[in-house]
């Protein structure tokens, strides 16, 4: 499994905006300052296909869908993600359909925003490679250890790289402020 962090691609400019409803305007932010759903996009799809997505690539199918305002329009990126590399998706809320998606090999791009949150203090995209009992192995697309030494972050995790193991009723805390809540990608049944 590749795993990615954003912070390697201040390089790569995304055409996006930081700020809800303005339209994005230069100096356009880096991959590393907006690009988690991105980064996100880019791991699920080596994860459940046998292609590889780099994140240069993710900025174009972002901006050529018209997805790339306040960060990443998820609704509208997620689906043209599934399209182009043949994954089904589903969004929504619910713990126990995450759960059942993740245990049957599904990924999920989880939509944090809780106000000092585990992943975030404000929006953030992480990516729920993997559900076993009632944790998700999530992959932060923005990992650095000092971010998970916060005093509010502490008890709500374990640490098994590349993974933050957390427990489903601690995810789903995370994510109740965001609608949808997650998408879920599954590759096709044949």
């Amino acid at each position: 499994m590749r795993v990615l962090n954003q912070l390697d691609y201040e390089n790569i400019l995304y055409p996006t905006s930081l700020v809800k409803g303005e339209q994005p305007a230069e100096p356009y932010p880096s991959v590393a300052k907006a690009g988690c759903g991105l980064i996100c996009a880019c791991m699920l799809v080596g994860i459940l296909t046998d292609k590889q997505l780099e994140p240069q690539e993710a900025v174009r199918i972002s901006v050529r869908a018209g997805a790339n305002h306040f960060g990443t329009d998820m609704p509208i990126f997620a689906k043209e993600i599934a399209e182009q590399y043949g994954l089904e998706l589903s969004s929504g809320s619910s713990k126990e359909e995450l759960m059942n998606g993740l245990r049957a090999g599904a990924v999920a791009i989880i939509h944090a925003g809780k106000p000092k949150g585990l992943f975030s203090d404000g929006g953030h995209f992480v990516l729920a490679a993997k559900a076993e009992g009632e944790n998700i192995y999530i992959i932060d697309p923005s990992f650095k250890q000092e971010k998970y030494d916060k005093d509010y972050r502490q008890g709500l995790f374990t640490m098994e790289p590349p993974y933050i193991v957390v427990s489903a009723d601690n995810v789903m805390d995370q994510i109740k402020y965001r609608m949808p809540s997650w998408y879920l990608f599954r590759k096709h049944n044949k």
